[in-house]
This record gives C-alpha cells, sequence and structure tokens, in this order.
C-alpha cells in the first residue's frame, strides 16, 4: 500500500521543518475485523523536525471508528482526536535516509480506541437490561465502625 507517510531526513538539515498536512484514506488502518471498521478518512496536521539525533513528528491525528454499540450491537460511529501525538526515532536507526511512520501513526490511533462505546452515550435499549440485572442489597461493611 503507497501511502505519503515518509520523512526524507536530507530536507531536515539545517534547522529546517517539514510541515505536514495529509488526508489519508481508511485504508492505511489496514483494519479488517467484523467489530472494528474505519470508513472515515485520517486527518493529520503537524511538523517533523530534527533535534540533535532524533527525528521528531508532532501531529494531530483525527479519524473516526465505527464499532457495535454494547447494549444493542447497533454500529456506532467514535471519533478519535490525538491533539499531541509526539513520535521520536534516533537518526542512527533510520535505513536510507527515509523514514515511514505509518506503523506509529496506526499504533497510536488503534491504542485509542475504546474497549466498548454506547450509541447516543445512553442507550435507549439500557432500561430493557434492567430486569436481567442483578438486584442485590446495599451493603456498608464498615458503617458501625465510627
Amino acid at each position: 500500500m503507497e501511502h505519503g507517510l515518509k520523512i526524507y531526513i536530507d530536507r531536515l538539515t539545517g534547522e529546517r521543518m517539514e510541515r505536514i498536512e495529509e488526508h489519508l484514506g481508511p485504508e492505511v488502518m489496514d483494519v479488517e475485523e467484523k467489530d472494528l471498521q474505519f470508513h472515515a478518512p485520517v486527518a493529520l496536521k503537524g511538523k517533523a523536525y530534527l533535534a540533535e539525533d532524533h527525528l521528531i513528528i508532532q501531529l494531530k491525528i483525527e479519524t473516526e471508528a465505527c464499532m457495535p454499540c454494547a447494549i444493542c450491537n447497533e454500529f456506532v460511529k467514535k471519533k478519535i482526536v490525538l491533539k499531541n501525538f509526539y513520535h521520536t526515532e534516533e537518526l542512527v536507526n533510520i535505513r536510507g535516509q527515509v523514514y515511514d511512520y505509518s506503523d506509529p501513526l496506526r499504533e497510536a490511533i488503534l491504542l485509542e480506541i475504546p474497549s466498548y462505546v454506547e450509541c447516543l452515550e445512553n442507550c435507549p435499549q439500557r432500561d430493557e437490561l434492567k430486569n436481567y440485572l442483578k438486584q442485590g442489597n446495599t451493603q456498608f461493611p464498615f458503617k458501625d465502625l465510627s
């Protein structure tokens, strides 16, 4: 898969900075899961620069993931925003003076995905589950200690 997620190190010498502004298709996420899908583009805005012997990439990342609601299983769109994504890489680890940052970008987005979502932040079908939830006595084991 070809994409524009490459930084050319020779363009950053002499305290130069490269501005990054990209809108990539959802296929950059390379996710083929039944319960996690990406249909929205991945928007990147930020910069890349050299700091001594390190490449620094700083980005704001926005995209949208589709996941099933934890209550009703209808698919819900969840906005994923990383306001301050920073990635550093030692220059000695970069072969050929070209760094592809697609893997760190993808990993950062996947780490921001919540474990579960609810439609409308409070699923309308939540009330139907009350009959199945355990109705127990509320216990206060330390109430007599005062």
